[in-house]
């Protein structure tokens, strides 16, 4: 953008531009790449139709229109939101039921989460990192001036051991951390530019009890973490919370970490226990009592705009309390009429006030008109005399104070909705905009505490958002700020804060234009709403059951599953290990399970069995396509452990497949016909478990049926397998990467037209095939759009496993011809490290292939062989052993020619 040229990422950057191309903004606007990006410039300008006025016009800054004095209501949920367009829900009836949902309650906790080595611990504190902390005992246990310079390696280590941070209330330690969470934002945009390869690590020592409850400063720095993290994801970034315990133990877990998968860039570490966040699936309980009795009295600390306008106009209508609303705006005498920007503007500018400042001051007036006919609305439905504006800036403690002092009565409810947004990369967000973001969410909540001390509210609502709990690029400040809203109720009692996803259906978010920029981005679901203000007044219900809730729904699901596909497990209750989880799970959470896109319906299942049904069809597994042998739709061979994995977590949930053996393929699984879908059956049996692993012996079954539609066989097996699922992942061991010295390229055969083994699209999954004088070796060029569109949800990385045993074939016969084989049998796959396809796909260096021995003979029938996936680390990702195939045809490497094995063997071979 133009102007300060701030680096506007995620919402803030669409409503800048979505508000220009719909008129409701002048001037000039400047699109530029991340910094580091390859310079490209796009200007986009809008002609005023006045040559006069268009060198006026065009010197508005569009960067920030909002007004940053004032701060009712810049909300997680509304921060699309045109604050200068008339509220179109008044009038609306927002508290009639909803039907058709599109968001779900999730309440979020801590709960079990036993690590998972992946790597070897790395150091906690390389020699060259930069050390920053608030605690001279812990400085002096670095080199003097450890905090200053640059480096790839930044350590935070915050004490919050003092008894005075046990509260979220102001004190001299409070000030002091808030100045090391400015230090820790300041660093991490000192260090950006070094950070790709390196790490970012924050510890909070005394940041949660024993019994696993963070204390509420924790926030500040998680949610800083969250946001860090993505965006720095070639960075080890990650926080560590801990009881008060010595360094020398936080430094050891934090190595640990470092050596072990997240499922989030945040662990907790208390009473023994490794915890994580997650966000459980849990209706709201029913409640006959009313929130709110006859003359309540409720303070809302911003919300006459945004959001938090039609959430008042629902209580209103619904309680006829008493209001007190709190905000920054000076309202006019009375609404007027609404004015045209361009004229008022240029008659600004004719009294002298420049073009910036007159854009200010329209936008002012236009929210100071909105806020007056919102309480006009609001004193329609409670009576007159019953709603009250204070004016206030919630980040000032005496004014705050002066506000409450003259409203009387015990509070009922108190809404704390005020916020703002300046949403833009660490390194071009200015320290200014991080204060004023988080500022505006963590002083006021002190100050409404402070001015509330001796009369606290019976109830307490904060407007969070769903930020807080995933983070988000550009939002270090606010997703800071709201998880400090977060980790601060879960430590008051009767209160509660509520994670908002977008809102559509006020501002900006109403237009034909933001509705499909919001439906063509597929990252938020929209919320209508009424459905927000059901939600809402539902949770007011409810309260105080549980302290923090976050709303979201399908897009959001698939936002997670694609970036950590094992989260929505996790949150879901399924346990991750043996660990019993920190609470009784709600019945919506026991019913739910890992996604299981291989097991349709279980047919019989006891301690011992499962037996289970799966229709393929084209319709729903198109993919089936891409992987054609003998030109008909076929399974991959190597989908076999992914079938298996899934029938033995079935039934023996809780623990993860790390091992495959004696895999044997006994016939294709093909959709020979379009039209007439294949039914499969997979039979799981339990042959031991004990405290270490549980074995699995796994059948996949099905009647052989004809092209011609005739049943060739019934309960034929297609594959077996013995699966061993364990607590955890296990560890990958060490590899050495060969050099190229003597590699020579060959071409894949499975991708060359004609062969009678083709694979296209997503599974064409391997680059730089080649042999070399200890083998046959390739790289991983996994597709990570397809692959999060076929196989979201997959347990085994069955993609690369599939481009990883084709490197077998890699070999020249009579000089110029690649064979091309089916896999008949693998006597063993290793599975390291808990990874899938979509995990592997994320990583930024790349995943090399190697196939031993040199002289490998597929047909061999006592094989001796093994292909092994290596990340750039040398760590051993997957290991497959002894593979056994049938050679089908020969590919010609100088022309591309198929021929089959028949001919080969009668013509070609010397």
């Amino acid at each position: 953008m133009s102007g300060a040229r701030a680096n506007l990422l995620g919402a803030q950057g669409a409503r800048e531009l979505i508000a220009f191309l719909e008129g409701g903004g002048d001037g000039t606007i400047e699109l530029r790449p991340d910094p580091g990006a390859r310079a490209r410039l796009i200007r986009l300008t809008r002609p005023t139709g006045q040559e006069a006025t268009d060198h006026l016009t065009d010197a508005i800054d569009p960067t920030d229109p909002t007004d940053p004095t004032d701060p009712t209501d810049r909300d997680a949920a509304d921060r699309l939101a045109d604050p200068t367009r008339p509220d179109d829900t008044a009038g609306r009836d927002t508290t009639g039921p909803v039907s058709g949902r599109l968001l779900d309650r999730h309440v979020f906790e801590l709960a079990p989460d036993p690590r998972r080595p992946v790597r070897a611990a790395p150091p906690a504190v390389p020699p060259d990192a930069v050390v920053l902390t608030n605690a001279p005992g812990y400085a002096a246990r670095f080199a003097a001036g450890h905090g200053d310079g640059v480096s790839a390696h930044v350590r935070v280590i915050v004490d919050a051991t003092d008894p005075r941070l046990r509260a979220a209330r102001w004190s001299q330690p409070v000030e002091d951390l808030l100045d090391l969470h400015e230090r820790t934002f300041m660093k991490a945009k000192e260090c950006a530019p070094h950070l790709d390869g390196g790490s970012f690590v924050v510890s909070v020592v005394g940041g949660v009890t024993e019994a696993g409850v963070p204390l509420p400063f924790t926030g500040l720095f998680t949610g800083l973490v969250k946001s860090l993290a993505l965006e720095f994801p070639g960075a080890d970034v990650l926080a560590t919370v801990h009881q008060d315990v010595p360094l020398d133990e936080v430094l050891a877990t934090v190595s640990a970490e470092l050596g072990a998968r997240r499922l989030i860039p945040v662990t907790y570490h208390a009473g023994g226990l490794r915890l994580t966040p997650r966000a459980v699936p849990t209706p709201a309980p029913p409640s006959e009592v009313p929130p709110l009795g006859a003359d309540a009295l409720v303070v809302a600390a911003g919300g006459a705009r945004g959001i938090g306008a039609p959430i008042l106009e629902a209580l209103a209508a619904r309680h006829r309390p008493r209001l007190v609303v709190l905000g920054s705006s000076e309202l006019p005498d009375e609404a007027g009429e609404e004015l045209d920007r361009s004229a008022f503007i240029r008659a600004q500018v004719r009294q002298g006030v420049s073009v910036p400042e007159a854009n200010a001051r329209f936008d002012r007036l236009g929210e100071a008109r909105q806020v007056r006919r919102t309480l006009a609305g609001l004193e329609r439905l409670c009576g007159p005399g019953r709603v009250r504006y204070l004016r206030c800036d919630l980040r000032d403690g005496g004014a705050v104070e002066r506000a409450l002092a003259a409203v009387d009565g015990p509070i009922d409810l108190l809404l704390n909705i005020a916020g703002t947004n300046r949403a833009s990369g660490v390194a071009a967000k200015s320290v200014a905009d991080f204060r004023a973001v988080r500022d505006l969410k963590v002083r006021a909540y002190l100050n409404l505490k402070e001015a509330t001390r001796g009369r606290e509210p019976r109830l307490w609502c904060n407007f969070g958002s769903f930020i807080g709990l995933t983070g988000q690029r550009g939002e270090t400040d606010y997703g800071a700020a709201n998880d400090f809203l977060n980790t601060s109720a879960m430590n008051a009692g009767g209160e509660f804060t509520i994670g908002w996803t977008l809102w559509r259906d006020i501002g900006l978010g109403a237009t034909p234009l933001m509705r499909d920029f919001l439906e063509g981005s597929g990252e938020f679901t929209p919320t209508p709403t009424e459905e927000g203000v059901e939600h809402f007044m539902a949770e007011l219900a409810a309260a105080p059951d549980a302290p923090v809730t976050v709303f979201f729904g399908d897009k959001e699901r698939a936002a997670i599953r694609a970036a950590v596909p094992e989260f929505l497990e996790f949150s879901a209750g399924a346990p991750s290990s043996a660990q019993p989880a920190t609470r009784p799970l709600p019945s919506s959470a026991q019913a739910a399970t890992r996604p299981l896109p291989y097991i349709d319906r279980v047919l019989r299942r006891d301690a011992a069995e499962l037996v289970a049904e799966r229709t393929f069809s084209m319709d729903r597994d198109g993919y089936l396509d891409l992987h054609q042998v003998r030109g008909y739709p076929t399974l991959p061979g190597t989908f076999v452990p992914e079938l298996a994995a899934q029938a033995a977590v079935a039934l023996v949930p809780g623990r993860v497949p790390v091992v495959f053996e004696d895999l044997r393929l006994e016939s294709f699984l093909r959709i020979y016909r379009a039209d007439r879908p294949e039914v499969k059956r997979l039979t799981a049996r339990l042959l031991r478990a004990d405290e270490r692993e549980s074995v699995v012996a796994v059948k996949v079954l099905g009647d052989v049926i004809a092209p011609n539609g005739v049943t060739v066989a019934r309960d034929r097996v297609h594959f077996s397998v013995t699966v061993r699922l364990r607590d955890a992942p296990v560890p990958g061991p060490a590899w050495t990467h060969w050099d190229e010295h003597g590699s020579r390229p060959l071409r894949d055969p499975y991708h060359v037209p004609g062969s009678e083994v083709l694979l296209r699209e997503v599974f064409a999954s391997t680059t730089g095939t080649r042999t070399h004088p200890l083998g046959r070796r390739g790289r991983l060029a996994l597709d990570a759009p397809a692959l999060r569109r076929w196989f979201p949800d997959l347990l085994v990385p069955s993609v690369t496993l599939d481009g990883l045993v084709r490197v077998a074939v890699l070999e020249r016969v009579a000089g110029r011809w690649t064979p091309v084989a089916i896999p008949r049998s693998i006597r063993r796959i290793d599975l390291y490290g808990g990874h899938t396809d979509l995990t592997l796909a994320a990583l930024t260096e790349p995943v090399e292939l190697y196939v031993t021995p040199v002289d490998l003979d597929l047909e061999d029938p006592e094989p001796d062989n093994r292909a092994i996936a290596v990340a750039s680390s040398g760590e051993v990702l997957l290991q497959v052993k002894d593979i056994i195939g049938a050679v089908v045809g020969y590919v010609d490497q100088e022309t591309g020619e198929y021929v089959d094995r028949e001919r080969f063997d009668r013509e070609e071979r010397p």
